[in-house]
């Protein structure tokens, strides 16, 4: 090995060394994990069915610890689009994580026939859009197709977190709404029967 080989290996490993002590020193005086929020910051979401939706094994993975750290236990995952729309027809998931850029059918088709879907529960899943290379072409379309939220990559655990508690907390407000609205339709139903009778 060159002299100047010698020496760049030593910075190398000493700017490693200090970037290290850096970040002990940061996490020491902060309290919390350097990487990302802690397991307590992020909150938490019952026990809900997540299908997560992604061709990459490492984003799969990344989503997976970040569902797992919410305290979610049912995660389904898919790494295709015909994979997930089979999975997505016969389980039926309190939320869906969706990669826009899917092989086999795009993120585009499967939110096309989660909409469609006869069942009418199904049509109301609330969906999470992520997107390696946002434009606003497809964040149009996506909000037009009935996409829920929509996160760019690479994604945050307090950001997937608290989109997927809003999103939950919204479907649960439509689907009381729902059934408060079909008790008031039945409800006019019965007194116009008795009204007749």
């Amino acid at each position: 090995m060159v002299a100047w080989q010698h020496a760049a290996r030593r910075e190398i490993f000493w700017c490693g060394n200090e970037m290290s002590n850096h970040l002990r020193q940061r996490r020491s005086r902060i309290g919390a994990n350097v990487w990302g929020p802690a397991v307590s910051e992020l909150p938490k979401l019952p026990d809900l069915v997540v299908l997560v939706a992604e061709p990459g094994v490492h984003m799969r993975r990344i989503m997976r610890e970040i569902l797992m750290r919410a305290g979610i236990k049912r995660i389904i995952e898919a790494v295709d689009g015909a994979d997930a729309i089979a999975q997505y027809t016969t389980l039926v998931p309190d939320i869906v994580i969706l990669e826009w850029d899917m092989p086999m059918l795009s993120g585009e088709d499967f939110i096309r026939l989660a909409r469609t879907s006869p069942e009418t529960s199904k049509r109301d899943t609330p969906i999470i859009l992520t997107l390696g290379n946002p434009s606003k072409a497809i964040i149009d379309l996506a909000i037009k197709l009935g996409i829920q939220d929509i996160l760019a990559k690479p994604l945050s655990p307090k950001a997937l977190s608290s989109r997927m508690h809003a999103a939950v907390i919204r479907a649960r407000e439509t689907q009381r709404q729902r059934v408060k609205n079909m008790r008031q339709t039945m409800a006019g139903q019965s007194k116009a029967v008795a009204a007749s009778g």
